[in-house]
């Protein structure tokens, strides 16, 4: 196993009872844009953000271990270790060719720079920009393959050392 490295400064978590949870979490946000207050959310998660994080990182490691061609395939193996719920890995190129979403395994190969949500925000190109800059949240509207609803998501992105490349995992709220 390999160790990965965020790339970015610690972040700072804030206590708070989440309103729709009836529970203690540890959250970047506890505003609108805290992530516990899905309703849906995998049950069992210490923190908002903690899951989406780690997956990126067992995603990187699993790249770094069999390499990207079979990585990609496993990104996008139903039931397989890299989905869960509504929580899947993005493995794209910096150019915006998709290389696995866990979600819409029919996606990959495609090139989606142009892509943006119903706001303008074209998300490929934010998180290719976060990805080069070390890795971060980018924030967006995205089809929630659960519920087939148009939903904000946060999805961490970290770059994939050696490639021009990152690996990403959101979450719905």
């Amino acid at each position: 196993m390999h160790a990965v490295k965020a790339g970015i400064a610690a972040t700072r978590f804030l206590r708070h009872v989440c309103p729709n949870q009836k529970k203690e979490f540890d959250c970047e946000e506890t505003g609108p844009d805290c992530l516990c207050r899905t309703a849906d959310r995998t049950p069992g998660v210490g923190d908002c953000d903690g899951s989406a994080k780690a997956m990126v990182a067992k995603g990187v490691a699993h790249i770094a271990d069999v390499g990207p061609e079979q990585a990609a395939s496993d990104f996008m193996t139903p039931g397989g270790a890299f989905i869960e719920g509504d929580k899947y890995l993005l493995f794209y190129k910096y150019d915006g060719t998709c290389l696995a979403l866990g979600a819409r395994p029919e996606i990959a190969g495609k090139n989606r720079w142009d892509v943006h949500d119903p706001d303008g925000v074209y998300q490929i190109r934010e998180m290719v920009k976060s990805a080069k800059t070390g890795g971060g949240w980018v924030k967006y509207k995205y089809a929630n393959p659960k519920t087939g609803k148009v939903q904000f998501k946060k999805t961490w992105v970290q770059p994939v050392p050696g490639m021009d490349a990152f690996v990403g995992c959101g979450v719905y709220y």
